[in-house]
């Protein structure tokens, strides 16, 4: 008797122990755009407070896909404010835990603009040496929404489809990728990818204005069940004075309001 009872006592203490271990560690899904900046917070969060981060990455569709199915992320940071808003309307999501933390930036970018300017306001679709232009799919990423309204605006989205000369990626990361390895010329990325002070791009930057696209508000939300006290202190490092001027310098917007209604 005293033996299922030292049993059942140890069970407890290693199922209690493993919730605790469980609960100081933060685990997070997010949109590719913002890899990078959330990267370099996670380590300067984790160096401050000894809680580690774990981070996945890719398109926020397929992020948001994977949370419907029980992938066990703790906080979600999409690229758009429609993925959070349907995981709150499933009840997905911590009651009032969703927020706007970016607007982001699209820019073109030409790594080698003696070949082929970035300057989309006289690109020329039949020019020879643009085999492919890189964007986002629209279908997967609020990037390539984006991306379509702007070359829909300079007039090039009709010509570079017939010609095949588009090259989708499921994300926006996926879309510099192709640009940063050549085999697309230039890409309609997010200005964090060649904002980064830490890595320096080479080529020609081309600012799009921001008024030609719909607005890259992005959202964040704790998915229901998973607001730890790590949780918590990652969220009050990542509303700090110090965090939103990372991210700034990261080449995004920050926005006017915090909260979403």
């Amino acid at each position: 008797m005293r033996y299922k009872f030292w049993c059942l006592l140890l069970l407890c203490s290693l199922t209690f122990s493993g919730h605790a271990f469980a609960s100081q560690e933060v685990r997070i899904a997010v949109a590719s755009n913002f890899l990078i900046p959330l990267k370099s917070l996670a380590k300067t969060f984790t160096l401050q407070t000894g809680i580690p981060v774990y981070i996945s990455n890719g398109a926020s569709g397929m992020l948001y896909a994977k949370i419907k199915r029980g992938a066990p992320y703790d906080i979600f940071f999409s690229a758009d404010t429609r993925r959070p808003l349907l995981l709150e309307q499933e009840g997905l999501i911590e009651k009032g835990s969703r927020f706007t933390y970016v607007v982001g930036r699209l820019v073109a970018w030409s790594p080698n603009s003696k070949k082929v300017s970035a300057d989309l306001s006289i690109l020329s679709a039949s020019d020879p040496a643009l085999r492919y232009l890189a964007m986002a799919n629209p279908k997967t990423a609020p990037y390539g929404v984006a991306s379509v309204a702007v070359l829909k605006h300079y007039g090039l989205y009709d010509a570079l489809t017939a010609q095949k000369k588009i090259a989708l990626g499921e994300s926006i990361g996926k879309a510099y990728q192709y640009t940063v390895t050549g085999n697309a010329q230039i890409g309609l990325v997010a200005k964090s990818y060649v904002s980064n002070l830490e890595t320096p791009i080479k080529g020609q930057v081309f600012e799009i204005p921001t008024d030609i696209y719909p607005l890259l508000a992005q959202q964040s939300v704790v998915i229901k069940g998973r607001e730890t006290v790590a949780v918590s202190k990652f969220l009050a490092f990542f509303r700090s004075l110090y965090a939103q001027q990372q991210i700034k310098r990261f080449g995004y917007d920050l926005p006017s309001i915090d909260k979403e209604s």
